[in-house]
């Protein structure tokens, strides 16, 4: 085997994983031009692409086109043993010896293997978004969801939409419900609810930002009704929804036209 001051395995970190052109390939295995190892790369190309991804290079070398291949660990061993070169078998050592240096980082200058990102474990990095939003002074339903998008930041995911929790009720205060669902009751359309709310003084319109309730209760209709933070569809921001008890039915039903 050539020592390192000869060597010419040199492998080098290519579309995240360390790979080996096939000219200094070539080279070490004693063959008089490149194109003859790119033509046993090409006679073999179905077998590496089982192997792995294919790299390559458009290059133009002596007024041609040229295509170079980079060659990952398990590839530059493959052509190596068809090679048919009679150092074959040391040639494998050395380059299972190179790469393994290479991703240790033992050899000067060498880009070693990136590490994957570890993400922090889930249940943890909610319960601590969850008691950073205690300490500002926010009750449980927004403590929850803004532990949720906490979690989204960190973890990559937002685990709340998951567990079918993207509305959170009080414990006091459990059966609260959204207009189209109270509608259903009086054979009104969600809209046609939201007109007769108004209406009747328990809600306003109003205008805001893009995570803020379309309505909002006014003091009439605040002992009825309830806004909550919810998740986005997909699980990304949060906005609030006015929902409503179910009292709400028995108060409305006298000025729609549905019979009793």
């Amino acid at each position: 085997m050539t020592n390192d001051s000869t060597n010419l395995i040199t492998p080098s970190m290519r579309e995240g994983e360390l790979r080996i052109l096939d000219t200094d390939l070539a080279k070490r295995l004693g063959f008089a031009a490149p194109r003859m190892i790119r033509k046993l790369i090409k006679r073999y190309l179905p077998e590496l692409d089982k192997i792995g991804p294919r790299s390559t290079v458009e290059r133009v070398i002596n007024g041609g086109n040229a295509t170079e291949y980079y060659l990952n660990r398990k590839q530059a061993i493959f052509i190596t043993a068809k090679s048919e070169t009679v150092e074959a078998t040391d040639i494998t050592i050395e380059i299972i010896h190179r790469f393994d240096s290479y991703e240790r980082g033992q050899i000067p200058n060498a880009t070693p293997k990136p590490k994957r990102p570890r993400k922090p474990p889930m249940l943890a990095t909610f319960k601590t978004g969850y008691g950073i939003a205690k300490e500002l002074g926010l009750d449980d339903n927004q403590a929850a969801s803004h532990a949720g998008r906490y979690c989204l930041n960190k973890c990559g995911e937002n685990p709340l939409p998951a567990l079918g929790l993207d509305s959170r009720p009080t414990p006091t205060e459990a059966n609260y419900y959204t207009v189209t669902e109270l509608g259903k009751e009086i054979g009104l359309s969600g809209q046609a609810m939201n007109k007769l709310l108004i209406e009747q003084g328990y809600q306003v319109k109003v205008s805001g930002g893009s995570s803020s309730a379309a309505y909002e209760p006014t003091e009439k209709g605040k002992p009825h009704a309830r806004l909550f933070d919810e998740v986005r569809k997909g699980g990304r921001g949060s906005q609030q929804a006015l929902k409503w008890k179910h009292v709400i039915v028995s108060l409305l039903h006298p000025f729609t036209k549905t019979p009793a």
